[in-house]
């Protein structure tokens, strides 16, 4: 039983350690592509974030790219990092992952700092091959 829940948890923390270095990697490049990469493949995203942002609904991840990329182009990130305070909330069928974002609006040059709440889940690769984490909601709070 002990090596069934040590390989899980291994599986766990690689997975969630693989997902955190990409969501890095697409907020400090300003990379809406590598975002996408980590939306559901089937299921919409609900993406939550307030002004200067002002976007709050639910989108296919299509619609998550094209909005993520307009968001991206008008903002040049300063900082993100996923919060080492807060550790990830695990429910029944994901998780909660925080992060700090600061960033520069390119229009008025006010920087902003958000906290972020990426509600992540499990989802099965096509053909039931590996399972990877992806985002189904994103909602952040100015601070």
């Amino acid at each position: 039983m002990n090596v069934i829940l040590n390989s899980f948890l291994a599986f766990l923390l690689t997975a969630v350690s693989q997902f955190n270095g990409s969501l890095e990697k697409s907020f400090i490049q300003n990379d809406a592509s590598l975002l996408r990469a980590i939306f559901p493949d089937s299921s919409s995203v609900l993406l939550t974030l307030p002004e200067p942002l002002n976007v709050s609904d639910c989108f296919s991840p299509d619609q998550g790219f094209l909005i993520t990329r307009r968001l991206f182009r008008q903002i040049s990130t300063l900082e993100f990092f996923i919060d080492p305070e807060n550790q990830i909330v695990f429910g029944q069928k994901g998780a909660i992952v925080q992060a700090r974002w600061s960033f520069l609006n390119k229009a008025s040059g006010r920087k902003y700092v958000f906290r972020l709440y990426f509600y992540i889940y499990p989802e099965k690769g096509p053909f039931n091959k590996a399972v990877n984490l992806k985002i189904r909601e994103i909602r952040a709070e100015r601070r």
